[in-house]
């Protein structure tokens, strides 16, 4: 017999009941209980849905990324031994705790989370290092970024993605990508137009003419996605995104759950 479910995973939107397509703050959702990134997971509605996300990976602390993991921890919180599970490198850990969870940002859930029934579960994450879960394989990958950051490949061992984002030109991805069994799709981000590669180049991210170098490094048949776009160039960039004619390039869309 085949597999029942495919690998899902759904864009989560930026704002709370919106209807536009702008990805202002990455989250990713993976078969309901693990989301990549936590920019807007907190938002979710209704909390139902929050409540079924039981691990999350934080590529990088940049608040895109993880402006809402503080409401989320508070919003599916219960006085009992289960809570989330927060998995980061050790760089992203310690910004969690240093910048976020320190009482003036936010109250200090991982002190508290010794001391009484715990709000959260901290787990250090290293570079190629493949986590398990629920059938799930979750493998880090270091970027290219102005701080540390990681992208994912993900896999249920009969199909597998990746995300690519944030990132200037980078290599190892690709190759762990490639030697993916499966490989269905690729995000990756298209944060800048082209004319502005200069800023790209500053801030570690990808302009359409990057992208489409990028996806070359890819040794095998894949979709790619196009995700991370700046809502202040959003048109450029899909402008010049539909003018490299690849087939099998779409428009990430917030609110679509993706199924491979």
């Amino acid at each position: 017999m085949g597999r029942s479910l495919a690998v899902k995973v759904k864009i989560i939107q930026s704002s709370v009941g919106s209807g536009d397509k702008l990805q202002v703050l990455a989250s990713y959702v993976i078969n309901d209980f693990l989301s990549l990134d936590a920019a807007c997971i907190g938002f979710i509605s209704p909390i139902d849905e929050q409540r079924q996300i039981e691990h999350v990976f934080l590529s990088h602390t940049h608040i895109d990324h993880t402006a809402s993991l503080p409401i989320f921890i508070d919003n599916v919180y219960a006085p009992n031994p289960e809570c989330p599970t927060v998995y980061g490198s050790a760089t992203v850990l310690e910004s969690l705790r240093t910048d976020v969870f320190n009482d003036r940002v936010w109250p200090d859930m991982i002190r508290l989370s010794m001391e009484e029934t715990p709000f959260l579960k901290l787990v250090e994450v290293k570079d190629h290092q493949t986590i398990e879960i629920n059938g799930l394989q979750i493998t880090p990958v270091e970027l290219n970024h102005v701080i540390p950051a990681f992208g994912f490949v993900v896999s249920d061992g009969e199909s597998a993605f990746a995300l690519v984002s944030d990132t200037s030109p980078t290599e190892e991805i690709w190759k762990i990508a490639s030697e993916t069994p499966n490989l269905k799709a690729v995000f990756l981000e298209a944060s800048f137009p082209n004319h502005m590669d200069w800023l790209a180049d500053k801030a570690g991210h990808l302009t359409p003419a990057m992208f489409v170098e990028e996806a070359k490094k890819l040794k095998v048949d894949a979709d790619f996605i196009a995700i991370h776009i700046k809502a202040a160039f959003q048109d450029a960039i899909l402008k010049e995104l539909d003018e490299l004619n690849m087939p099998n390039l779409s428009i990430g869309e917030p609110g679509k759950t993706y199924e491979f």
